[in-house]
């Protein structure tokens, strides 16, 4: 009982979160205007989270937590499709606090995003030669351009409403990079 009452605050308080960040920055986000809109009080808060930033570190570390169990339950075979693919469609679910996230500077969604690329990459083990095979130029600088490139589809489609599908998206995703060919 007393964790589903947990989850049940942090629910409340994300749902707060996202609420607040659509209306107002995060740095001008009080404790007080969280606990208000999501109608607990502050103790209740200080048992959950030290502060904002401890709230929010949790909230992006749970989500990271997530994308990389999907990496490892994952048959990583030859085709990136169904991994890149099982993410969209996470990040679609909960995606109210994917966009909000998305563009709060503190969390920095795009290192989020490369990192989890980069993790998804070495899970490939040829993939790193590929990519720069296919760019002709330094490995490191290859793996760099992949990075931001990956990270730059990914937010642009969260910053146009997730408008196409996520299969479509792993597609896109697949065709710009490269990674079409044998691995």
């Amino acid at each position: 009982m007393a964790q589903k009452r947990q989850t049940e605050t942090k629910n409340y308080l994300k749902k707060a979160l996202i609420r607040l960040l659509s209306e107002k920055d995060f740095e001008t986000i009080t404790i007080s205007d969280l606990t208000k809109t999501a109608g607990i009080n502050r103790g209740t808060f200080y048992l959950h989270y030290l502060d904002k930033y401890d709230m929010v570190n949790q909230m992006k570390e749970e989500m990271l937590t997530q994308l990389f169990n999907i990496l490892l339950q994952e048959d990583l075979d030859e085709d990136p499709r169904p991994v890149i693919k099982e993410v969209l469609d996470y990040l679609v679910r909960d995606f109210d606090f994917v966009s909000v996230i998305a563009k709060t500077s503190y969390v920095n969604f795009s290192q989020i995003i490369k990192d989890f690329v980069f993790q998804l990459i070495i899970s490939y083990p040829n993939w790193k030669k590929t990519i720069a095979q296919h760019y002709d130029i330094p490995e490191d600088y290859a793996l760099e351009v992949y990075l931001a490139s990956s990270e730059s589809l990914i937010t642009y489609w969260i910053n146009q409403g997730a408008d196409k599908s996520t299969a479509d998206m792993a597609d896109i995703i697949v065709k710009v990079l490269f990674v079409d060919e044998p691995i």
